[in-house]
């Protein structure tokens, strides 16, 4: 199948699904971030692995850096993080893989080591506070910026 197949069905399903293509993504962010904060291990094993085999269809035939699974495999583990590789995409579907794998890639390893099920803090507040940072969080942030200013002012210049 084609790419412009491919992205016809994308397009399809998108404004065919309940809400129009807004919910849908909206719907399929939620999903993903449930997944992640559930199993980060396996969302990142499942993001390798597809966003791999998504590449090598992409870029087979056209990269002669790409020979092989194993060769998107390395490329889309190396650009979830520091980008460290020899292989670059050659193709626009490749590039937008790149780019999505670049973008995602670092909010997947803010959760990578947590176990299963974790709940989500921030800077120390409670989880059931949200996004919210607690009183006391906020104060530890400002006395440590006030550290800094301290000893930046107490330099010569």
């Amino acid at each position: 199948m084609n790419e412009r197949a491919l992205l016809t069905l994308g397009l399809l399903a998108a404004s065919t699904a309940r809400g129009g293509p807004g919910q849908a993504m909206t719907r399929l962010h939620e999903k993903l971030r449930e997944y992640q904060a559930r199993e980060p291990a396996n969302a990142i094993l499942l993001t390798v692995l597809s966003s791999a085999a998504a590449f090598y269809v992409a870029e087979r035939g056209r990269n002669a850096k790409v020979t092989s699974f194993y060769d998107a495999v390395v490329y889309a583990a190396t650009n979830l993080s520091v980008g460290y590789s020899d292989i670059f995409a050659k193709t626009p579907a490749g590039k937008a893989i790149g780019a999505l794998l670049m973008t995602y890639g670092p909010a997947l390893a803010t959760r990578a080591l947590d176990p299963p099920g974790a709940p989500v803090s921030n800077y120390g507040a409670p989880a059931s506070q949200g996004n919210a940072l607690s009183e006391a969080a906020v104060d530890r942030i400002v006395a440590s910026l006030d550290a800094i200013l301290t000893q930046l002012r107490a330099r010569p210049l």
